[in-house]
């Protein structure tokens, strides 16, 4: 049994995004593109890459609902191939690490190409990530990250849970990071939504305990919430749980950021 809570209420965890609202308003996002890899570098961890088709999925009918056009994806796919064949794959699936360096070339030549599709107003990097997270010890025990509020899920024929159960156990959880470009390669928007916990108490269990769930990412609803998340401000979310917006100029960015 997999339970949700709505994050209608204020949530101190809401990320703290980023957003040029200058540059988005002089031109407002009309046609983009959705990246065919992730900003990070890193492939999309196993347990979350039978979900990213329908995450990625969901993000397009939300942007589409917005009022944006989608590119073909095929065209940012095409780009990126064809960087990787000049300039070589950055990241090594041995240590697992990613050369710097070697993703700059890669990503700056992607955009550079999608530079010719004239009406491509922004490419949309949406990362599936896996993390920590933590269930309270209060009452409820929620577990509340960026934004969201989920209850514990359980795994078996009953949700019943020890009273000395032991919720200071470190779970997985999944949140989706969305980071905008322009095809010049300037930051546009960046923030992260929470979607849902990987693990759920095993209720079969004497020793009961927290295990990974059986169907992951099940509930559309769950994953909708993390996407509104994910966008707003961007696209403003009802009853966004975050703190009031706050204007950021589009040099308060970190000069650090990639491309």
């Amino acid at each position: 049994m997999a339970t949700g809570c709505s994050s209608t209420d204020f949530n101190p965890t809401a990320y703290d995004y980023f957003i040029s609202r200058e540059d988005i308003q002089q031109k407002p996002l009309k046609k983009v593109i959705l990246a065919t890899v992730n900003i990070s570098g890193e492939p999309t961890r196993s347990v979350l890459r039978d979900s990213v088709d329908k995450v990625d999925g969901l993000v397009e009918d939300y942007l589409k609902a917005n009022g944006m056009t989608l590119a073909p994806s095929h065209l940012f796919d095409n780009a990126w191939q064809q960087a990787l064949l000049s300039y070589g794959n950055f990241y090594d699936p041995t240590t697992g690490k990613v050369d710097t360096a070697g993703w700059q070339r890669v990503m700056a030549a992607t955009l550079e190409s999608l530079q010719s599709q004239k009406d491509i107003d922004a490419v949309i990097f949406t990362d599936l990530i896996e993390h920590d997270v933590q269930h309270s010890p209060g009452m409820k025990h929620y577990a509340r990250w960026y934004g969201v509020t989920r209850e514990p899920a359980t795994e078996g024929a009953t949700s019943s849970v020890p009273t000395d159960f032991n919720w200071t156990q470190i779970i997985k959880g999944a949140s989706l990071v969305v980071t905008i470009y322009t095809t010049e390669g300037k930051p546009l928007f960046s923030s992260r939504g929470g979607i849902d916990t990987l693990h759920g108490i095993d209720s079969r269990k004497s020793d009961k305990g927290f295990v990974r769930r059986k169907k992951i990412l099940s509930r559309s609803n769950n994953i909708d919430e993390g996407i509104e998340l994910a966008f707003h401000p961007l696209i403003q979310m009802k009853n966004y749980p975050g703190k009031p917006p706050v204007a950021k100029k589009a040099n308060d960015v970190d000069a650090t950021q990639k491309p």
